[in-house]
């Protein structure tokens, strides 16, 4: 039996005669949350607008549950697709209370399993205490905790969550996305999360699915999406980037300023090709005793770190996290360690 909860196959989506979405093909298995980003207007909300049913794909494939609900042959309602979805406005009825919009959804069951079931969801995102007030008598950040418990009460095959954190404080943020990421564990429900935030995405997901040019074209848990990003665009994207430039020696080394490493692939590239490494700021090391150093240019305190901005010998920027008790002054030159762990070349 296959496990896959959500198939896109060869996706399109045209709206107002613009191709918005080409060749998007994507699998997600039951009880994964996958985060799905990319710039702005790159296609996320319409993506998952289509797959609950708010309009129709031009062409390709979307299946839930291994059955087809929208293809060039047939279109399942939004109705009947069994899907919850939350976008930011949360749409919470102003004219309910917690408990009754949490039941909302729950009209194939009796008043038992009803109050059943929102107990436990009510509890387990610890907004008992507030079930008999009205959406305008609670915080911003209770009235996500209701909206997700009134899309999770029915069990729906599929959770879409369009930047469900957006509106919400850090420590507001942090406690909510602990909880919601535990309950969906919890119920083995298959979520997709649109997100512009790298850290939430991080945090929230088993994969990431990344759009750039109408496609889909990366799609890698949260470490590969970092440590082995598939082009410059999302390796930015994803974290602070330095760029240097390295040429490749041999069918498996490169050498740069800080030395030469091994790299197993050197994909296209031939020996003597120029190419630029990417070195994230937990790449370089603070190590007095190296024989490489660089010059501090910029400096940014962060808490338990620096953010050091470093000049190499040949002038080239890279960024730098120390701990912070290694305070250095601007100009001062400091030894540094290149550790590598996922050597990342591009192009020149």
């Amino acid at each position: 039996m296959s496990n896959t909860k959500l198939d896109l196959e060869s996706v399109k989506i045209i709206l107002d005669s613009k191709v918005v979405l080409d060749n998007v093909n994507l699998k997600i298995d039951t009880g994964e949350i996958v985060s799905l980003m990319g710039s702005s207007a790159s296609g996320k909300t319409s993506l998952i607008r289509s797959i609950a049913g708010f309009h129709n794909i031009t062409s390709g494939v979307i299946k839930i549950d291994n059955q087809v609900i929208d293809d060039s042959n047939k279109y399942i309602d939004v109705a009947k697709r069994n899907v919850g979805v939350i976008f930011q406005d949360l749409a919470l009825f102003p004219h309910l209370t917690v408990r009754e919009n949490i039941y909302f959804g729950l009209n194939a069951l009796d008043n038992v399993q009803k109050l059943k079931r929102a107990e436990k969801l009510e509890n387990l995102l610890s907004i008992e205490n507030i079930v008999n007030k009205y959406p305008n008598q609670i915080s911003g950040g209770q009235q996500q905790r209701v909206a997700i418990a009134r899309a999770i009460a029915p069990k729906p095959n599929l959770l879409l969550l369009d930047e469900p954190f957006s509106a919400l404080d850090y420590e507001l943020k942090d406690s909510l996305m602990n909880d919601i990421k535990k309950l969906l564990k919890s119920e083995n429900i298959t979520a997709m999360l649109i997100t512009h935030s790298a850290e939430e995405a991080f945090k929230m997901s088993d994969k990431i699915a990344f759009i750039s040019d109408s496609t889909i074209t990366q799609y890698s848990d949260p470490y590969d999406i970092y440590h082995r990003p598939s082009s410059r665009e999302i390796a930015n994207f994803f974290g602070l980037s330095s760029y240097i430039k390295a040429k490749v020696v041999d069918s498996s080394h490169v050498e740069c300023e800080l030395g030469k490493f091994i790299i197993s692939n050197i994909g296209q590239n031939e020996v003597g090709d120029e190419v630029d490494l990417l070195i994230r700021p937990d790449d370089i090391i603070h190590d007095d005793d190296s024989l490489f150093s660089a010059k501090v240019t910029d400096k940014k305190f962060r808490g338990s770190d620096f953010l050091y901005k470093l000049e190499l010998k040949d002038k080239q920027k890279i960024f730098c996290y120390a701990p912070s008790h290694h305070n250095h002054e601007i100009n001062e030159v400091i030894g540094i360690t290149l550790n590598l762990d996922h050597l990342i070349i591009f192009d020149s």
